[in-house]
């Protein structure tokens, strides 16, 4: 006798059906899950106890200033204050002018910073009297540049180009140039070895990530170049920077490249970032030109029939396809670009990092039972995870959205 058909399974879904799934999927799932479950929590809880009852922030928040901007004139603080104006200002009219799609991704990255600076300044307005204007004002430009940009649409021509005045004329409020005491129509120089702490370490980041990219794509281009003497110099390059760490290239521009300059000694800082940008866009290289090989041949074959030239197939058809697939890459390297920033800290440069260790070793934090270096490394690490993991969200919203890892 026939049985009757039984109905379908019904789908089950939400956390506890994950939960059933993955961790509680039979008995050694779930006795597994349950003690990592109980040690995670132990671990939390001893934590927070110790960070809210037991930890000295005392010395951490006396010295925020100082890991901020180390020796930058306090008197002149109003010119990197008016560095992150010009970044937040730019920032809010990207976001007003970005439209559905990828615009999205920038609204989000938009948000994201706004409430950082907006927590900022309000831990300004009752710790940090003499900067609480200064916070404020950038609050209000971010949200002025993206209501501009709403207002006036036609900005988004200038925008790239406003882009890439900004990081001079950042550069400039820094190192200030033409002007001193006496001479109030300049602003007066700051040298560079009186920069520090944050400052520093974003000056090297985002100074990094955007030389390292176009130069990575470059070296990719001419590795695959038919000319000999343009692509084995570019095989050379990669393979000679790759195959050393990135300290060792930091020694030598800090100690060694000053011998080959006939006497002419630049800034440590600029000796740093040279080997930095030329280290990364090795590696930039490399991952480009694994999305060049990736991409199907037919895509050059098409563009051809198209009628392309070979630079327009290539700026249009097979570089926007092989840099897509290999978003995942690029955002890593940046990542990494970020956080070993902190090296430079070997070759004598007072990043965050070595702010940090030289906070510990004041007489006021080894009077403190315990010292303060792990106060200054939770502190340096909160920092660290904010900037990375909202670099690899983005990296994740664009993949989303140009449908990388879907069928």
């Amino acid at each position: 006798m026939l049985q009757p058909a039984l109905p379908p399974p019904v789908r089950e879904t939400g956390t506890l059906a994950w939960m059933r799934r993955n961790l509680f999927s039979n008995l050694w799932n779930a006795l597994i899950s349950v003690v990592a479950l109980v040690v995670i929590a132990w671990g939390v809880l001893s934590l927070l106890n110790w960070m809210v009852f037991a930890a000295n922030w005392d010395r951490v928040w006396a010295n925020l200033r100082l890991m901020s901007i180390f020796r930058y004139p306090i008197e002149l603080v109003w010119r990197p204050m008016a560095s992150v104006m010009i970044v937040i200002f730019l920032f809010g009219m990207s976001a007003g002018l970005s439209k559905d799609g990828t615009g999205r991704i920038v609204r989000s990255a938009y948000n994201w910073m706004m409430g950082f600076v907006g927590f900022i300044t309000l831990v300004a307005l009752f710790a940090f009297p003499s900067v609480r204007f200064l916070w404020i004002a950038v609050v209000v430009l971010g949200v002025a540049g993206f209501w501009l940009a709403r207002a006036v649409p036609v900005l988004a021509k200038a925008l790239p180009w406003l882009w890439i005045a900004s990081w001079f004329v950042s550069l400039f409020f820094l190192l200030g140039v033409g002007g001193n005491g006496n001479n109030p129509t300049g602003l007066e120089f700051v040298p560079p070895n009186l920069w520090g702490g944050i400052i520093l370490t974003f000056f090297f980041s985002v100074t990094g990530i955007v030389l390292c990219f176009p130069l990575g794509i470059a070296l990719a281009l001419g590795r695959q170049s038919k000319l000999p003497a343009i692509k084995y110099f570019c095989i050379f390059y990669i393979e000679i920077i790759r195959g050393a760490p990135l300290i060792t290239w930091l020694f030598t521009a800090s100690l060694l490249l000053p011998l080959f300059l006939g006497g002419i000694r630049p800034e440590a800082i600029i000796r740093a970032q040279v080997a930095i940008v030329l280290f990364a866009a090795a590696y930039m290289a490399e991952n480009v030109r694994g999305g060049l090989q990736a991409l199907p041949k037919g895509q050059r074959e098409a563009a051809h029939a198209l009628g392309l030239t070979p630079w327009d197939s290539m700026r249009l058809i097979i570089l926007p396809q092989a840099l897509r697939s290999v978003i995942p890459a690029i955002v890593g390297l940046f990542i990494g670009l970020f956080k070993d920033t902190s090296l430079i800290t070997i070759v004598g440069l007072f990043d965050l990092f070595a702010v940090a260790l030289k906070v510990a070793t004041q007489p006021e934090s080894k009077l403190i039972a315990g010292g303060i270096v792990r106060e200054l490394f939770i502190f340096m690490a909160i920092f660290y995870w904010f900037f990375c993991f909202r670099m690899s969200v983005a990296s994740r919203q664009l993949e989303q959205e140009l449908g990388l890892g879907t069928r």
